[in-house]
């Protein structure tokens, strides 16, 4: 399979971690015993590790739905459809894949958040790019504990992904389910 090949596949393997990412904003009107910020108003440096924005119940969020999101691309797959973008034998793959994609999802956010905290951007505020893409990155480094995407292909979706999470967050702001459309 050729890069230009491997890009759709690349983007459909990753579908799951697309959905993770998207499950915190999901929630936040739900489950309000997991509202509560991961680092635990913990500092260092003078500045939150994480912020308040990062909760547990968006890290659980993400790391329930990507299984669930990878389970379907299983159904679809035994049922004969979307064999030519299936980079992996989704016949014989497990659920623990999707675990993986959502947990590298919501870890791959958290460091961003951290180093935005480390640099003075307050929660909630753009980091252009790196808001877009984080997940992507956390996804893949756990992921690659199972199955190596290709890499060249993975970084060939970039800007796909770039400007697929701008349009997603846009959309959510202009639905009043986020603050800012970026």
């Amino acid at each position: 399979m050729g890069l230009l090949e491997q890009i759709p596949a690349v983007l459909y393997f990753f579908v799951p971690a697309y959905v993770a990412n998207m499950s915190p904003v999901l929630v936040r009107n739900h489950f309000h015993s997991l509202a509560a910020p991961i680092d635990g108003g913990l500092t260092w440096r003078g500045q939150r590790v994480l912020g308040d924005h990062k909760t547990w119940r968006g890290l659980i969020a993400g790391i329930l739905v990507a299984p669930l999101v990878l389970e379907f691309q299983i159904f679809l797959h035994r049922a004969g459809y979307l064999h030519e973008l299936a980079l992996i034998d989704y016949a014989s793959c497990s659920a623990w894949l999707g675990v993986l994609l959502g947990t590298g999802t919501g870890l791959g956010d958290s460091i961003k958040s951290f180093f935005k905290r480390q640099i003075g951007i307050a929660p909630g505020r753009p980091w252009v790019f790196f808001d877009q893409v984080d997940f992507l990155f956390g996804a893949y480094a756990f992921v690659c504990l199972v199955y190596v995407p290709p890499l060249l292909a993975t970084l060939a979706c970039l800007p796909i992904v770039f400007l697929g999470s701008l349009a997603v967050t846009a959309t959510a702001a202009w639905l009043g389910m986020k603050e800012s459309w970026l």
